[in-house]
């Protein structure tokens, strides 16, 4: 007999039926998706000057990883003391994208597995060019 695997028996809202045009809102929600599907603590999509554009989880936690993600290069800012960057780090992964031109930053505090793959294909579709037009 062959049912719904335990992976496929998704019970929330289909996700398609809460799409948005609104690119804002599209990324919000895909955030908000990874980041419950993957269990990781905050996510954040950032500009080169660490203003926050879009993020899931504590409001806090990503206007901080997105503060911070132009400073994360992993070199250690002082090799005696840790700064608050050094600290925020260790846990944050970050990744830079380039989209038609326009770089900005991919934060996640306490990455998990293929979440951050996921965030980063759908930044690229939403934000991407061909989407707008």
């Amino acid at each position: 007999m062959s049912g719904p695997s335990e992976k496929t028996s998704y019970r929330g809202p289909d996700r398609r039926s809460t799409r948005s045009d609104d690119p804002l809102v599209a990324l919000g929600r895909l955030l908000d998706g990874v980041r419950r599907h993957s269990g990781i603590e905050a996510l954040a999509v950032a500009d080169p000057t660490g203003l926050l554009i879009a993020g899931a989880g504590a409001f806090r936690a990503c206007e901080e990883l997105a503060a911070t993600a132009p400073f994360a290069d992993g070199a250690a800012a002082n090799d005696t003391v840790p700064s608050r960057i050094d600290i925020i780090s260790r846990d944050t992964e970050v990744r830079s994208l380039t989209i038609d031109g326009v770089e900005v930053f991919l934060v996640a505090r306490d990455p998990a597995g293929s979440g951050l793959d996921a965030a980063e294909s759908g930044c690229r579709r939403i934000l991407g060019k061909r989407h707008r037009d």
